[in-house]
């Protein structure tokens, strides 16, 4: 497998096909793949083998796959590299895919699922990106992660009936199907949303996912793993992913995506997210709570409110809302309007007023529901707000 892994899996999962699973890669196999594909490094003296044919080609084609992948994002970015990062997430997902293989299976099966786990996990500690372009570099390659099935096939013919799980059967089995009554029911399965993960993988789940935060933010209403501000602020500081994932938001819908976006904050400023992410600081809230805000600010000049359902065209748009959002923002506004109001906004224009009614709307749907979790939101509110005096008194 690890001759082929390029042309096998990554390519594959870059630009569509069958993903093939074989036996689970662990670290020092990853070296000698790193080493194989790259030349010796830093972490590896093992010595470059001769690649398989078919597997420069494969080089060649994933990079232009993912510089597709990128350009959608940011256009005049260079082509992402294959380095080692890449390929060490590239083999913590195959790990991740391998927990659900029919072969592992048998006596000892914890054991193995705990060692082939901790590989992945080891696999997937890269940290969030540093940069723009290393973010958008590592998503290229984990973009198309959601759209992973997994097809299950079964084959009934004269004397029973076998299954084979994320295999195609072989032709003996199929052979003849007149003469032998052969009949093959095939199911297919998300991976993330039917199959899952294995508690055992969720570790490295979440370090694959904190290691690679983009597709999370371009797709807040993923419910595995829930969105989570820890995660994606390390991708939003950087302001070409930022207007990326804020316009993903408008083509998703600011209702659906802003009601996401605000309940993960709650959670991020309870401390109920995993650890090893951005922590929740003043500033990081204060972040959140004008990046919220500027969502709205963008579906007034931007989103189409008469096609929203529920949504009242030509009213104030407060209908279009849920109630997370409402109150994340109501309680910002009335802690410090700064915290809401965009910087080159003026306020006694026709947008300003706009603003300031849409605001006002929501304010009044959260006095009218009167939501529990408003005094929490206040408190956020505040934390943001000391946070941005202290900056300012000390400078």
């Amino acid at each position: 497998m690890a001759r082929r892994f390029v042309s096998e899996f990554l390519l594959p999962l870059v630009k569509g096909g069958a993903l093939h699973i074989g036996r689970p890669l662990g670290p020092r196999a990853v070296d000698r793949l790193v080493a194989g594909l790259l030349g010796p490094t830093e972490t590896t003296d093992a010595t470059p083998a001769e690649l398989p044919p078919g597997e420069r080609q494969a080089l060649v084609d994933l990079a232009r796959y993912r510089r597709q992948r990128v350009a959608e994002l940011i256009p005049a970015a260079d082509a992402p590299p294959l380095d080692a990062v890449t390929l060490r997430l590239g083999a913590a997902l195959h790990n991740l895919l391998a927990l659900g293989h029919p072969e592992i299976a048998g006596r000892g099966f914890e054991s193995r699922l705990e060692r082939i786990a901790t590989a992945a996990a080891t696999l997937a500690a890269a940290g969030a990106p540093r940069s723009a372009r290393e973010a958008v570099s590592r998503h290229s390659l984990l973009a198309r992660l959601p759209e992973i099935v997994r097809s299950d096939r079964t084959v009934r013919f004269w004397v029973g009936r076998r299954t084979f799980v994320g295999r195609v059967p072989p032709r003996r089995i199929t052979a003849l199907p007149k003469l032998r009554n052969v009949h093959v029911d095939m199911v297919r399965r998300t991976w993330l949303r039917e199959v899952g993960i294995p508690a055992v993988g969720r570790p490295a789940f979440l370090a694959l996912n904190l290691a690679s935060p983009l597709g999370e933010a371009l797709d807040p209403l993923r419910l595995e793993p829930p969105l989570a501000w820890s995660r994606v602020l390390a991708v939003l500081r950087f302001p070409a992913l930022c207007r990326a994932v804020a316009g993903r938001a408008l083509e998703v819908g600011v209702r659906k995506a802003g009601e996401a976006f605000a309940d993960a904050l709650f959670r991020f400023a309870s401390l109920q997210e995993p650890t090893g992410g951005v922590l929740a600081t003043g500033e990081a809230l204060r972040f959140a709570i004008r990046f919220l805000a500027h969502l709205v600010w963008l579906d007034l000049l931007f989103g189409d409110r008469a096609a929203a359902p529920g949504g009242d065209a030509g009213g104030d748009g407060s209908g279009d809302f849920g109630i997370e959002l409402p109150v994340i923002l109501t309680a910002a506004r009335r802690t410090s309007e700064d915290l809401v109001w965009p910087r080159d906004l003026p306020r006694d224009g026709d947008l300003g007023r706009a603003f300031l009614a849409r605001l006002d709307a929501m304010a009044a749907k959260v006095g009218a529901q009167n939501p529990p979790r408003f005094e929490s939101a206040l408190g956020i509110a505040e934390l943001a707000t000391e946070s941005a005096s202290r900056v300012a008194s000390s400078s």
